[in-house]
């Protein structure tokens, strides 16, 4: 069994989480001295190895999609949301040979016959990938299932009000929704794969959920969001991201509302006044105009 995610905590946290399970095989084995060996318990409920887990694309509910997703486009992409990030370029073309590297393995065993299984969850660049991940995969005749994030998990002992992606699971929480999984028909497939030709030749800036559906829309999508939360008299950017990341979790981060906060300053919308922080990225003091 091969685990799919969209992003990279996930991908630690699933890891984590058929790590610990591993351990307590491991231990329950030692315990009681039984004489079978680790690897016939290895993945017992999991399935697959410890090291079965990948991440597809990054962010790809931002930025350019006509192109292959470790090209050029898509680190002008990432420059452009992790650009007040100081990183080499080493370090950028490393994070997408990772990027490359888990698409390859996802091919590769989807050919070998390997159950691929996606842990979706409510946020668009999820939805995105599940698209893009059913294209990749709509002539390879290979087992998909899907395990879902509810907005609202009250049935489970996790002390949150609602949730939009899987980093915000504790692994040792996961196996509560092992039980979830569904297998996917070839026409949910073919119908997702559609869907990301159809948004490849849109190729818009951004793309959203709404209604229900995937759909593309413009840069300024958000900017309400930015606005309605603006408050009067001076204010330093980050408090201002912070206020936004926190009352609309629909994992949209921190780099896309500063980038776009830049863009109403160069605007004249609203105007620096002064700087709370060199050293931080968002430390500016700004106002409206």
């Amino acid at each position: 069994m091969l685990e799919v995610v969209f992003n990279d905590s996930a991908k630690g946290s699933i890891t984590m989480a058929k790590k610990q399970e591993e351990d307590a095989i491991r231990e329950s084995i030692e315990n009681t001295k039984e004489k079978k060996s680790q690897e016939q318990f290895k993945g017992k409920s999991w399935g697959g190895n410890l090291k079965d887990v990948v991440c597809i694309g990054f962010n790809l509910d931002i930025g350019d999609i006509a192109h292959e997703i470790d090209g050029d486009e898509r680190k002008h992409t990432f420059v452009q949301l992790f650009g007040s990030v100081d990183f080499e370029q080493e370090q950028l073309e490393e994070f997408f040979k990772y990027q490359r590297d888990d698409l390859d393995k996802l091919i590769s065993m989807a050919k070998d016959g390997i159950p691929i299984r996606v842990w979706k969850s409510n946020t668009t660049f999820s939805a995105c990938g599940y698209a893009y991940l059913c294209d990749v995969l709509k002539d390879i005749n290979c087992k998909i299932s899907t395990v879902s994030l509810s907005e609202y998990e009250q049935d489970l002992p996790i002390n949150k009000a609602s949730y939009a992606d899987w980093a915000e699971i504790k692994p040792s929480q996961f196996c509560h929704f092992l039980d979830r999984e569904r297998e996917i028909s070839l026409a949910e497939k073919l119908i997702q794969s559609n869907r990301w030709i159809d948004l490849k030749k849109e190729n818009t800036v951004l793309r959203t959920i709404k209604n229900g559906e995937l759909i593309s829309v413009s840069e300024d999508f958000y900017d309400q969001l930015i606005i309605n939360n603006l408050p009067d008299g001076e204010f330093v950017m980050a408090r201002l991201i912070g206020n936004i990341l926190g009352k609309y979790p629909i994992g949209i981060g921190d780099g896309w509302y500063a980038l776009r906060i830049k863009k109403m300053i160069d605007d004249k919308r609203l105007e620096v006044v002064g700087e709370r922080d060199t050293n931080h990225p968002y430390g500016k003091i700004l106002r409206k105009k």
